[in-house]
């Protein structure tokens, strides 16, 4: 997880923590005459290549703290781009994303298999299957669903599948629908002979 970056007039900071059960392999690497810092992060799943210039930039690794410090020379705007692209990379392995859907209506169940495979019942003639394969699901209650995972991406796109299956009726309430999501309810046709 990056634990911060300073910048000061002459020299930008970066310092990131390598992610557990990750290693690190760093590179001298000449191209067209000029000198570039290779160094390669990888596990068992992900594998990852970072190339900077060596004359503009110097790395030094603590393996004790597993403490990568990337010191830069200079500073130019495109470097903060950067250091969120790198903080955000580097994120997405420490820190999981969290999203709770809630349903509401009669006869409405879901079930989901070993491989987190679910399959909500609402209704339909024929099963729908909803394939996670990067995200958790875990069931709150009966009508309560939290999915967690690693990619924001992947947990966001299966919350939206799970909840286009029954939207929500805006007259009665029912459907799927996210975690304080305010649902409000529209009045129906009003009879004039009342």
């Amino acid at each position: 997880m990056p634990l911060k970056s300073r910048m000061s007039l002459k020299t930008t900071v970066l310092l990131l923590s390598l992610p557990t059960n990750w290693d690190l392999i760093v590179c001298k690497t000449q191209r067209l005459n000029k000198a570039f810092t290779v160094f390669y992060l990888y596990s068992s799943v992900y594998f990852f290549k970072l190339t900077m210039p060596s004359y503009a930039s110097q790395l030094r690794f603590n393996s004790n703290l597993r403490l990568i410090n990337i010191s830069f020379f200079y500073f130019y705007h495109s470097l903060t781009f950067y250091f969120n692209f790198i903080t955000s990379l580097f994120q997405t392995f420490h820190l999981p994303f969290f999203l709770k859907l809630k349903f509401k209506g009669k006869g409405y169940y879901i079930f989901k298999n070993s491989r987190n495979t679910v399959t909500p019942q609402f209704g339909f003639s024929h099963r729908i299957y909803i394939y996670s394969f990067s995200i958790l699901v875990k069931f709150l209650s009966k009508t309560k669903i939290f999915l967690f995972g690693l990619s924001k991406n992947d947990l966001i796109r299966n919350g939206f599948r799970i909840k286009q299956i029954r939207p929500i009726n805006v007259f009665t309430g029912r459907g799927i629908r996210f975690a304080k999501q305010i649902i409000y309810r529209k009045v129906g046709k009003v009879s004039s002979y009342r």
